[in-house]
């Protein structure tokens, strides 16, 4: 698309006859440099520290995963704008890319404008180091290094006539919102339900660094609402497990009479210790099949004194409501 977008710039001089830039106030105060090449440099200058930041990180494949993720939809959305509208290139010696806009390929070619490229890589790397550089002293004083170096390479652009200012401040504008885009999806459609552990979780679900204790990683998974082995926390699910493992262990209620010790040598005796031994099998019988219900009194009158008493201690006894 940037070479349709050279294509679709020169059109413009071809009709006027002439080369000519777009009014620019940072033009005004920032003096013309003929130094293309700083531009690159400032792009070695953010990439080298930031992958050795991500070489360092306790899960380097998630900040990778971040980090392409929200270039290629910066990226993405780059490809939408840069032909769209067709600007007159603000660098007096840029070079048209003529012939097939598929094979053809030319550095700084004119006419690729809206937006800058190379201040969408500064913005994204010093985005990687606000979200995953050490939280310390150290990390705080890199990050905003970073950063000044970010704005260093933008003001560099313009100098260099590389991009309008608009070009630069689009992409300060895309670049934090990609980035914080693809943090968003990330957190509730990968981190929330469980997936690409191996990239998210890569020792232990949980676990950021190995120096993590468990109470942490124990506190993160109730935070996000995962088990110990990255699956969704469904409550009914773990209910219901707790309430068959105690099932299992609990041992079944055995009722059995206890022979009676009373002398079987006297009938009366005899008699009275079979009808109490029948009672208490009956008792036992009743109470483990209803064991799941609550009992209600056997006495009613009994319940609704004690429903009187407890009315009159919650709202006095003045205020109970007559009885029928």
């Amino acid at each position: 698309m940037a070479n349709v977008a050279s294509q679709r710039s020169k059109l413009i001089e071809d009709r006027l006859g002439i080369r000519f830039a777009l009014p620019d106030v940072f033009f005004d105060f920032i003096g013309y440099i003929d130094m293309l090449w700083m531009t690159d440099m400032f792009d070695a200058l953010m990439f080298v520290p930031t992958a050795l930041l991500v070489l360092s990180h306790e899960r380097p494949w998630r900040v990778v995963s971040r980090l392409l993720l929200a270039w290629g939809l910066a990226s993405l959305i780059r490809i939408t704008t840069v032909a769209i509208t067709s600007v007159p290139d603000p660098r007096p010696t840029c070079q048209y890319a003529l012939g097939n806009v598929f094979t053809k390929f030319t550095l700084h070619r004119c006419g690729d404008a809206i937006y800058s490229g190379h201040t969408l890589i500064f913005v994204i790397c010093a985005m990687v180091w606000a979200s995953f550089a050490p939280k310390n002293w150290g990390g705080r004083i890199l990050t905003f290094f970073m950063f000044c170096l970010s704005i260093a390479g933008s003001l560099v652009v313009i100098a260099n006539r590389a991009h309008y200012t608009i070009d630069v401040l689009l992409a300060w504008y895309i670049a934090p919102g990609s980035w914080y885009t693809v943090a968003w999806f990330w957190y509730w459609h990968v981190t929330k339900k469980g997936r690409l552990l191996k990239i998210e979780f890569p020792v232990e679900v949980g676990r950021h660094k190995d120096s993590d204790t468990q109470e942490m990683c124990e506190h993160r998974r109730v935070m996000l609402g995962l088990m110990p082995d990255g699956t969704p926390y469904d409550p009914v699910s773990l209910y219901l497990n707790v309430v068959r493992s105690e099932a299992e262990l609990t041992p079944p209620l055995q009722c059995e009479a206890a022979p009676s010790t009373l002398m079987q040598t006297d009938p009366e005796k005899r008699d009275s210790a079979d009808m109490l031994d029948e009672r208490k099998t009956e008792e036992c019988v009743v109470s483990v099949g209803n064991s799941s219900e609550p009992q209600a009194p056997a006495d009613g009158a009994m319940a609704g004194a004690d429903l009187g008493r407890a009315f009159d201690e919650d709202f006095g006894e003045g205020s109970r409501p007559p009885q029928k």
